[in-house]
């Protein structure tokens, strides 16, 4: 009975020693990175789907465009001094206006979109609203000292995309045409970029951005706490 208490109390405090090692590894993993939490709030442009329609559009005269720029929230959390992951979310809106008083004109763009005309007078002010949503998790590769004022990063980002075009006729929504817009919208969102913050004091700063997935330029304000 001695040897099989003994062999007990020396397994008891074997699992003890090792949770207490496994705590203090990972007090001090986490106590090696300094301002964990990074929030980020930016804008930025140009919308390649603005510049990818008035390229194959023939229609320049006829279409006017506008909208918002890019705007974007990103908050992520330091894992290691040089790994953080993360969550953002990025909404964008644009718009095309333009009228058809012409049925040459009409008969070109009904060809174009295949769009059924039985139901409505084609004639007037048509509005075509794009409201665009992205989610996505991000995965962040930090390249400089951590002491630093400076951040220079790599961000890798996978998630969801939204894009629901709605089409207008003289401020009416005409939802039984949407479908016939012929806009391709992946499900897919994704984003790599490479990032410069600079921070005035030890929690606030400015930053900028270049990238694929989103808008090429992007720029705004971050905080790391």
């Amino acid at each position: 009975m001695s040897l099989w208490f003994a062999r007990g109390i020396f397994f008891a405090m074997k699992k003890r020693i090792a949770l207490t090692l496994l705590l203090v590894s990972m007090n001090t993993s986490f106590a090696q990175v300094a301002h964990p939490f990074r929030i980020q709030v930016y804008t930025g442009g140009p919308s390649l789907l603005k510049m990818a329609f008035k390229i194959s559009s023939n229609y320049q005269d006829e279409l006017n465009y506008s909208g918002y720029p890019g705007m974007g929230v990103n908050i992520d959390y330091k894992l290691k001094s040089w790994f953080s992951l993360g969550a953002e979310f990025n909404y964008r809106y644009g718009q095309i206006d333009f009228d058809i008083n012409d049925s040459s004109f009409y008969q070109e763009i009904t060809d174009r979109f295949d769009i059924v005309n039985e139901l409505i007078n084609p004639f007037g002010h048509y509005t075509l609203k794009v409201p665009r949503y992205r989610f996505m998790v991000n995965a962040n590769f930090h390249l400089l000292k951590e002491v630093s004022r400076s951040d220079l990063y790599i961000t890798m980002g996978i998630g969801l995309n939204r894009l629901k075009p709605q089409l207008y006729l003289n401020g009416q929504n005409l939802k039984f045409l949407n479908r016939y817009i012929g806009f391709i919208s992946l499900p897919v969102a994704y984003r790599i970029s490479t990032g410069y913050s600079y921070h005035f004091t030890q929690n606030i700063g400015i930053f900028g951005e270049i990238g694929l997935g989103g808008p090429i330029f992007s720029a705004g304000l971050t905080a790391r706490f």
